[in-house]
């Protein structure tokens, strides 16, 4: 196949001739490259069984992980599914056009060849004009993986695109370089609540200022998911935007995880070894191929992921070790891709097991905390508990924590104040105060140094967390929304799934 190659630009658009070909090629059910604002996407009729099949074909695409619908126009959303909730409405109006993606019950219109064979569909509306332009003209649903071969770090200039692609598509649409780089965040909005099956630029805390707190599901590793299990989103199953290296990630404290790269890239030749780092921290490592992707101070990281990934692969580098990129608003993004990237390989020098939560009479925060961890951490093998320093007589939990806990939907246990004691602790038990005074009681009651933070100190923050004794109900709401915030940020920086 002869893959014509036109151009989009930023200030011309298209010229005509070449839009009308473009939505032509898609009318007659032929596939179509173009950019949109996260990645490329490998278009095409997305109404199509043919034009459907044409796409797993080009791609090396297993035929049960879905498409994504791209539409022009909120109304084209009514024939495509069988109801729109409120939720869904409030998020559209809010983010559309723009990275994220909405899956609902399909309509009969819908064939199953797009969606996986699942009775939902996933939708979404770009915020690039050419993009749209494209769908316009071609005045149907456009269904549009990322423009890549099945596996492969995502393409974010039309470069990438031509090198997986040519000769096995019809046309390719040069739009330069994107402007996000990496894929939409993916809600279902199909159960009792909206679940994020995927995150992207659109973060978890935005969501919640439209809609309340969604569900967070959790995405297995490739490796960990086979058989006949159907993903109801992309990136579910199989392992994605993986370079052709062996790629290794290295989680833990900022200096110990430079030091075991270091360690880990001198067993190789040093062109065959890469380290994937940020621009604050390339100049750390002074052997091996050094790559950033990006920089934390112009909140640059997830832009520069997949290039990266990729230049590797154009220096035959073999080994690739990463650092962990915590600490941006895309976090959960950025190390979703690159866990996937690494198909679940991770050295971890923070390898805990159990969390106790502390406080002084654990009748309040610590039980509040361990109630909240446990409610988002899906990793039933990490044991999570709570205890406290003074208590004389055991006592149940404050009724008020119960009931907020309760208000908002997170299960919780009858129990009592618990002391912690020196077996409760062990190497790979992480210790977690509420308040410095605490942290210091702990490390001269116990043989416990290098393990016991806290929590505030653990997420990078100073300060103590705020004590709601003597407060009204605002104090105590405040209390969960500091908590919840702050045990988010804990689990990303374990790596929890």
């Amino acid at each position: 196949m002869q893959t014509r190659i036109i151009s989009w630009d930023k200030t011309e658009g298209y010229k005509p001739e070449d839009l009308r070909d473009a939505a032509n090629i898609l009318r007659d059910g032929g596939l179509v490259a173009f950019p949109t604002e996260t990645v490329y996407g490998l278009g095409c009729n997305g109404l199509n069984e043919g034009a459907a099949s044409k796409v797993y074909e080009a791609k090396g695409r297993p035929s049960d992980n879905p498409l994504i619908l791209h539409i022009a126009e909120r109304e084209e959303l009514d024939e495509l599914v069988k109801e729109i909730p409120e939720s869904a409405e409030k998020l559209m109006d809010t983010f559309w056009p723009g990275p994220m993606t909405l899956i609902f019950r399909k309509s009969d219109r819908v064939p199953q060849a797009i969606t996986g064979g699942l009775e939902t569909v996933a939708i979404r509306m770009p915020a690039h004009t050419g993009a749209r332009e494209l769908i316009k003209a071609a005045g149907l649903p456009i269904a549009a993986p990322s423009a890549n071969l099945s596996g492969r770090p995502s393409p974010t200039m039309a470069a990438h695109v031509i090198e997986d692609l040519d000769g096995r598509v019809d046309m390719i649409i040069d739009g330069g370089e994107v402007g996000i780089g990496y894929e939409s965040t993916i809600l279902d909005m199909t159960g009792l609540r909206p679940v994020i099956l995927r995150p992207g630029f659109i973060t978890r805390e935005m969501i919640e200022g439209v809609i309340g707190t969604p569900g967070d599901e959790a995405i297995p590793e490739a490796s960990e998911v086979s058989g006949d299990i159907v993903p109801k989103a992309p990136g579910m199953k199989y392992r994605h935007y993986a370079p052709e290296a062996d790629l290794t990630v290295v989680r833990g404290d900022e200096e110990e995880v430079e030091k075991k790269i270091d360690e880990l890239a001198r067993q190789f030749p040093q062109d065959k070894v890469g380290i994937l780092t940020t621009d604050e921290r390339k100049d750390q490592y002074d052997y091996g191929v050094v790559l950033s992707i990006g920089s934390f101070k112009d909140n640059t990281l997830g832009h520069g992921l997949y290039g990266a990934l990729r230049e590797f692969d154009h220096l035959e580098v073999m080994h690739i070790f990463a650092e962990t990129f915590y600490g941006n608003e895309q976090e959960d993004a950025l190390m979703n891709r690159l866990m996937k990237a690494a198909g679940g390989q991770v050295i971890d020098l923070m390898d805990y097991h159990r969390v106790i939560f502390v406080c002084k009479e654990n009748v309040t925060i610590s039980p509040m905390a361990e109630w909240i961890m446990k409610s988002i951490v899906m990793d039933k093998s990490i044991e999570i508990c709570s205890r406290g320093l003074v208590v004389l007589f055991s006592e149940p939990i404050n009724q008020k924590i119960i009931d907020l806990l309760t208000s908002h939907s997170v299960p919780i246990e009858e129990q009592s104040s618990r002391l912690l004691r020196e077996e409760d602790m062990d190497e790979n038990t992480l210790v977690i105060t509420m308040a410095f005074t605490e942290k210091v009681k702990v490390l001269e009651q116990f043989d416990q140094t290098e393990h016991v933070y806290t929590l505030r100190e653990f997420v990078g923050l100073e300060d103590d967390v705020t004590d709601p004794y003597g407060g009204d109900e605002s104090v105590y709401e405040s209390l969960y929304i500091e908590l919840k915030d702050l045990l988010y940020k804990m689990k990303k920086k374990l790596g929890w799934q």
